[in-house]
């Protein structure tokens, strides 16, 4: 990968940092400019896919996030560029984030702050709502807690386009623990906008209270039997401390039939507005 990732720079304009993540068909490195302006490099590794719809996935997620410019959304900064002829690697630059992913960001918010993330973590979905795109793989891994404030929704690489003829792996993507009962195809038959506000609901659980909702506990069969019906600990018991108005919302939000919920990231959004 080394080859691949000297080849990138190069096609790229950029020299190496540090990595940040290595291992595995996607590696992600931070890299400067000749002005000295810091960007993430994203390296996807063809030879390592077994799915032939790589690079295919690749440019349709650059493609993606170039079409959107919103500060909750990861910003793309550069074209995806192939690597090698025929290529056998693919890479693109995104904005270099300053903060934490929620996987390191504690437990036990505030409600005025998990308000915040709701927020802002729906609106980045309506963004991509807007153009008809599902994120379907919400973890506390893709959303950055920025520094300056604020939170911003990051790889949307498997998101499907609904106006296309979708490339996608085998089944439905996803993060076990942050999942939804779409992903089994129990209700609707596959994620939808409204999934994508369940896994916003699950990201406020997830801050709240220092687990997932439906907890992924190394047991595919019971995991599954409890995603299916979206069981969970109330939030009012998990957090008596939270008002009831936020709650319900949280609440609303992580129903396991998907027409309960709030349709989608706008609707979301102007809900966690309203509290204030």
């Amino acid at each position: 990968m080394a080859d691949h990732l000297n080849a990138a720079c190069s096609v790229l304009a950029v020299s190496l940092v540090r990595p940040l993540v290595e291992g595995g068909q996607k590696q992600v490195y931070v890299v400067s400019s000749s002005s000295g302006e810091e960007h993430v490099l994203k390296l996807i590794d063809l030879g390592m896919a077994a799915d032939p719809a790589a690079l295919e996935r690749a440019r349709r997620e650059v493609e993606l996030l170039r079409s959107i410019d919103h500060p909750n959304v990861v910003r793309v900064a550069s074209d995806l560029e192939e690597v090698g002829s025929p290529p056998d690697a693919a890479a693109w630059l995104e904005e270099y984030l300053v903060g934490t992913d929620l996987r390191y960001c504690g437990s036990g918010w505030p409600m005025d702050e998990l308000i915040e993330l709701g927020r802002d973590v729906a609106a980045g979905l309506g963004a991509l709502h807007d153009k008809r795109v599902i994120h379907r793989d919400l973890s506390p891994g893709n959303v950055q807690r920025l520094s300056s404030g604020g939170y911003v929704v990051m790889d949307p690489g498997f998101a499907k386009h609904t106006l296309r003829s979708g490339v996608t792996v085998g089944g439905q993507p996803g993060t076990p623990g942050f999942m939804t009962p779409e992903h089994l195809q129990a209700y609707s038959g596959a994620p939808t906008a409204a999934s994508d506000v369940f896994g916003c609901g699950a990201l406020v659980y997830f801050a709240a209270t220092g687990q997932s909702p439906v907890p992924y506990k190394g047991d595919d069969v019971d995991y599954l039997r409890r995603l299916r019906v979206a069981s969970h600990v109330p939030l009012s018991q998990a957090r008596p401390d939270l008002m009831e108005p936020f709650v319900d919302l949280v609440e609303r939000a992580l129903h396991p039939q998907p027409a309960r919920r709030y349709r989608n990231g706008a609707a979301l959004r102007k809900a966690f507005e309203e509290l204030g």
